[in-house]
């Protein structure tokens, strides 16, 4: 019991998570992020091959 001091909730629920702290964890958000990123990475290096860069 001494490591919940605060005890202005009553409610034995826990406080909800942010909106960034959700975001964050989403798998569904994660998966859309990383196929951005894969997507840019890739349009990056194909423009960079087309362009005579690599």
């Amino acid at each position: 019991m001494a490591r919940y001091l605060d005890t202005s909730q009553s409610s034995s629920l826990p406080p909800t998570p942010d909106l960034q702290t959700r975001i964050r964890t989403n798998p569904r958000v994660k998966a859309v992020m990383w196929t951005l990123g894969v997507g840019i990475v890739c349009l990056v290096i194909i423009a960079a091959v087309a362009s005579h860069v690599l």
